[in-house]
C-alpha cells in the first residue's frame, strides 16, 4: 500500500477506481462528497468520465443500466442523507437482478455521527439489508482494504450492489507510512475458503464428473425435457446454440435472458411466466425434467410454487449462488457453479455420445409444435394504436445488421416489448425484474448508451414510467446521450387498471394520468428533438423516421389501453392463462396423448 501515502482518502477512492478499471460514473453533488468529486474534474482527471444526473435514483439507475449491458461494475457517488436514501431503491434493483453496483455515499464528519447533523442519516444501517455489503470507514487507513473487498463482493458469485459510506473527514485524511505499515490487505482466497467452510459444501459443482454423467442420462432419457435459462447463462449464445443442436431441448428463457436464444429457430419457446409465452408454460408445466440454468425460480416464472413441477421427475437446478438452491423450489438435482461451466460439461457429453438429434423427444415436438400453432402472442387489433402494434413496428424496422439494447419502465409495455420484439443475439433487453421498479427506462436507456455507444438503444416507456424520471432528459441532452426514446401514452397505470377491472370489480382508484404534459412538447423544451403521433395511419412513418435519426430524439404516441394476454391467473399454476379468444381455465394435456 505504499504507493498511497502521502495521498488523502479522496485520491485514493479515485485511484482504486481507476485500478479496477472504471471508465464512466454517475454522480449527485452535496457537501459531504464534494471532497471526492472534486477529484473528478477535468482539471484533475482524464481518465474518468461522471455524469451528473438531476436525482439521486436516476444516477443509480444509470449505473445499473450501464452494467446491465456492459457486464462491468456500475458507480454511482452521491452525497449524505437523502442522497443515501434516494440510492436505496436501486441498489436493492440491482441486488435482486444480480447486477454489479458500487454506491459511493458521503458522510458528516466522524464526530459528528449521531448527532443528527445535517443530511446525516444511519446509511450503513438502512443500505446493509438490501446490498451485499456495506461498510462505513472508520479512517482513510481502512479504504484500500475495503474498496477491494467490496468491489470483489459486487462482482464475483451472485453479483449484486455494495455500499461504502466516506465520513467528510476521511476524504481529506492523509494515508501515512504508519497505515502502510500495516500491510491490510483483502484476502480474496481466505474470504472464498470461509464462505465454503460456512456452506460446508452442501451441493455439488461442476468437478463431480459422476454427477454431470448422471445428470445427462437423465436429460437424454426424459420424455419431455425443457431447458429454462436465466440472465445468469448471458455471454453463452455460441455454447447454448451448439447444446440445442445436439440435444433437440426445447429451450425458453426469463425476460432477463431475451436475446440469449434466437427465436427464429425452430427450439425456442421465447420466455415463460405470468405474461409469458402459452407453449412455454405448458411445456414447463407438463415437463417430467426441467433443466434450469442460471435461473432462481422466482413467482413470476412458477406461477404457485406448489403446482410448479406437477409433473416433474426431475428439477435440476444450476446457479452460481448455493442459498439460491431449493430456496423456492425443491429441486432434486443440484449442481453450484457457472452456467458456462455447466453448459460446456453438457455439450461435451451430448458431442461424444453422437446422439441423432432430429429423432429427439418427437412425441413432445409434436404437442409443443400444436401449441405453438394454438397459442401465439395476440391482442385485440382494430382501426386505434394499441402497444403490440407500436412495438411490432418498431420490431419491423430492426436492421439485422446493427446491435440493439432494449430499455423499458415496468408495465404494460415492458411485459408487450417483450412479446413483440422477435429477440436474438442482436436484440438484447434490460428492465427490472425482480424490484419492478417503474422509471428505470430512461435512466437505464442512458447507462446502457454510455457503456455501448456503438449501439442503437431504445427506450421504449409508458407514460406512467417515464412520468418517474422524465427529468433526465436534461442529462440526455447534457451529454448528446443518443438514445431513442418511444413514450406510449395511454393516460394510465396500464396493466394495473386492466387488474382493476378484472379482479377488483372495475373500481379505478389511483391509476388514470388524466393531465399529463405533452411529453412531445416537454421532450423540445429540454431540445431534444421530438415527434408525436396518435393517428394509427401515420405509425409505421413516423417509426420509421424515430428510427432513422441520429442523436437524442423522443417519441410520444398516443395509444389505447389493451390487456396483456397471456395472464397466469394470481394463485394458479402456468396451465391455467386468460388467453386471446378462449374462455377462462386451465389448459388440460392428457400425458398420455404424449407416449414415449
Amino acid at each position: 500500500m505504499s504507493k498511497f501515502i502521502g495521498l488523502t482518502g479522496a485520491k485514493i477512492i479515485k485511484e482504486k477506481l481507476l485500478e479496477y478499471g472504471v471508465k464512466n460514473i454517475t454522480a449527485y453533488s452535496g457537501g459531504a462528497i464534494m471532497g471526492l468529486l472534486d477529484e473528478f474534474h477535468s482539471s484533475k482527471n482524464d481518465n474518468i468520465n461522471y455524469y451528473v444526473h438531476t436525482h439521486e435514483q436516476n444516477c443509480g439507475h444509470a449505473s445499473t443500466g450501464y452494467a446491465k449491458s456492459s457486464g462491468d461494475i456500475g458507480v454511482s457517488i452521491v452525497t449524505s442523507g437523502p442522497g443515501l436514501t434516494n440510492m436505496l431503491t436501486p441498489m436493492l434493483d440491482s441486488t435482486n437482478d444480480s447486477t454489479p453496483l458500487m454506491v459511493i455515499s458521503g458522510q458528516v464528519p466522524t464526530e459528528s455521527i449521531g448527532s443528527l447533523a445535517f443530511q446525516e442519516c444511519p446509511a450503513v444501517e438502512l443500505s446493509k439489508n438490501v446490498t451485499k455489503f456495506s461498510y462505513q470507514f472508520k479512517s482513510v487507513e481502512d479504504i484500500p482494504s475495503m474498496l477491494d473487498k467490496a468491489y470483489y463482493l459486487a462482482i464475483n458469485g451472485k453479483k449484486g450492489s455494495v455500499h461504502l459510506d466516506v465520513p467528510k473527514n476521511v476524504l481529506s485524511e492523509i494515508y501515512t507510512e504508519e497505515m502502510a505499515d500495516k500491510n491490510r490487505v483483502f484476502d480474496e482466497k481466505f474470504y472464498e475458503n470461509s464462505r465454503k467452510n460456512f456452506f460446508m459444501d452442501k451441493y455439488k459443482n461442476c468437478s463431480d464428473k459422476k454427477y454431470l454423467d448422471e445428470i445427462f442420462e437423465i436429460i437424454k432419457n426424459s420424455e419431455r425435457p425443457i431447458l429454462y435459462l436465466g440472465q445468469g447463462s448471458k455471454g453463452l449464445e455460441e455454447e447454448i446454440e451448439e447444446l440445442l443442436i445436439n440435444s433437440n431441448l426445447p429451450v425458453t428463457t426469463t425476460i432477463h435472458g431475451l436475446g440469449i436464444v434466437n427465436q427464429k429457430i425452430g427450439n425456442s419457446l421465447k420466455w415463460l411466466g405470468m405474461h409469458g409465452y402459452a407453449p412455454a408454460n405448458l411445456a414447463v408445466y407438463y415437463s417430467d425434467c426441467i433443466i434450469c440454468v442460471g435461473a432462481r425460480f422466482d413467482d413470476r416464472t412458477t406461477g404457485n410454487v406448489n403446482k410448479y413441477g406437477k409433473y416433474a421427475k426431475n428439477i435440476i437446478h444450476v446457479n452460481i449462488e448455493e442459498s439460491e438452491i431449493r430456496k423456492n423450489v425443491n429441486s432434486n438435482y443440484n449442481v453450484v457453479c457457472s452456467a458456462s461451466e455447466f453448459i460446456e460439461e453438457m455439450n461435451n457429453r451430448f458431442n461424444l455420445n453422437n446422439l441423432d438429434s432430429n429423432n429427439t423427444y418427437n412425441e413432445w415436438w409434436y404437442q409443443i409444435e400444436e401449441w405453438k400453432d394454438k397459442y401465439p402472442f395476440e391482442y385485440n387489433e382494430n382501426d386505434r394504436i394499441k402497444t403490440p402494434d407500436i412495438i411490432k413496428e418498431i420490431n419491423r424496422n430492426l436492421d439485422d445488421n446493427k446491435e440493439y439494447i432494449f430499455t423499458t419502465g415496468v408495465g404494460n409495455h415492458q411485459m408487450q416489448t417483450a412479446q413483440y420484439i422477435e429477440w436474438s443475439y442482436n436484440k438484447k433487453f434490460l428492465s427490472s425484474g425482480s424490484l419492478g421498479v417503474m422509471g428505470v427506462g430512461i435512466p437505464y436507456g442512458i447507462g446502457a448508451k454510455i457503456a455501448n455507444p456503438d449501439k442503437e438503444v431504445i427506450v421504449i416507456d409508458g407514460d406512467s414510467s417515464a412520468l418517474m424520471t422524465l427529468t433526465d432528459l436534461k442529462t440526455v441532452k447534457e451529454n448528446n446521450i443518443g438514445i431513442k426514446i418511444f413514450i406510449l401514452n395511454n393516460e394510465t397505470q396500464g396493466m394495473v387498471e386492466v387488474w382493476e377491472k378484472l379482479f377488483f370489480e372495475g373500481r379505478i382508484t389511483a391509476t388514470k394520468n388524466e393531465n399529463n404534459p405533452s411529453f412531445y412538447e416537454v421532450g423540445k423544451s429540454f431540445g431534444i428533438n421530438s415527434y408525436y403521433c396518435d393517428d394509427k395511419e401515420d405509425l409505421a412513418d413516423t417509426i420509421e423516421i424515430v428510427l432513422m435519426e441520429e442523436g437524442p430524439v423522443l417519441c410520444e404516441i398516443k395509444c389505447e389501453n389493451e390487456i396483456c394476454l397471456p395472464l397466469v391467473k394470481p394463485g394458479s399454476g402456468l396451465n391455467d392463462m386468460l388467453l386471446y379468444g378462449y374462455e377462462e381455465g386451465e389448459i388440460n394435456f392428457d400425458i398420455q396423448d404424449c407416449p414415449s
